[in-house]
């Protein structure tokens, strides 16, 4: 297990300059209620305005529902609020997020957003990608599983196979995480919750500390094992070729999932 962490720590460090990872809370609904819901790009569990010339990087936070996607509106004090067009109906839904495909280069002066053919002296690229998703139950006794298990075609997504709402403290949370929609074996799963990593990451962008970390079996799954209540986050992370060596290095994709357990209100 230590040897997991270091190695997801070192990989983070590679990339330290952009371990800004996404992921989304949504306000504690009943309902009848309008979804309130935030895209955090940042050091988890705070959050903070997205720069200005990222916005275009991020689609609009979804709602999913049985009846299917709708975007919801960026309104609030700050950019990363959202809220639902219309009050939402009790049920258990999800909310997620998309940064797009975007190319990442760095050389001695730094990052930029440029392919290896704008920038000629990088030392590595990779073209970014990443998601999130939060489990909403809107409601007191909401843990429906009908919308949640599904997925929803993220490029990297973890999918839980029950709603955390039916899970205790201790016990296991069982997910799955695919790859273009085929289970992922052998991948590492961290998860962390809020409170457990407080020291200031602000000025090294350092992945905070994991509370729990373990390995995909052959077919994609994995069980959480949450061992306090309150917010969590889960994360995976996968990197592969990118197909033309000469526009770019990697493919990266970065993909939260975040849940509640236990009934304290977030």
């Amino acid at each position: 297990m230590k040897k997991t962490l270091l190695a997801v720590l070192l990989c983070a460090a590679t990339f330290s300059a952009q371990a800004h990872r996404v992921w989304v809370s949504t306000d504690h609904t009943h309902g009848g209620e309008i979804l309130k819901a935030e895209l955090g790009y940042g050091e988890f569990p705070e959050f903070e305005p997205i720069a200005k010339e990222r916005l275009n990087i991020f689609k609009p936070l979804q709602l999913i529902t049985e009846k299917g996607k709708q975007n919801l509106l960026q309104k609030g004090m700050h950019n990363y609020q959202y809220q639902s067009a219309k009050p939402v109906a009790e049920g258990s839904y999800l909310v997620v997020a998309e940064y797009q495909p975007t190319f990442w280069s760095k050389n001695a002066s730094g990052w930029k957003r440029e392919s290896m053919e704008q920038m000629k002296d990088a030392t590595y690229c990779e073209q970014t990608r990443m998601y999130g998703k939060n489990i909403v139950n809107v409601g007191h006794d909401s843990a429906d599983t009908a919308v949640i298990t599904k997925q929803v075609g993220q490029m990297l997504e973890i999918v839980p196979l029950d709603n955390p709402a039916n899970i205790h403290v201790g016990e296991p949370f069982k997910v799955k995480v695919l790859l273009n929609g085929e289970p992922l074996p052998n991948v590492t799963l961290t998860a962390t919750f809020d409170g457990f990593d407080n020291s200031d990451r602000s000025k090294t962008h350092k992945v905070e500390a994991q509370a729990f970390s373990d390995t995909t079996a052959d077919d994609g799954t994995v069980s959480i094992i949450p061992l306090r209540q309150g917010f969590w986050k889960a994360n995976v992370e996968h990197k592969s070729d990118y197909p033309d060596q000469k526009v770019c290095q990697k493919i990266a994709n970065y993909t939260t999932l975040t849940f509640q357990v236990g009934h304290s209100h977030h």
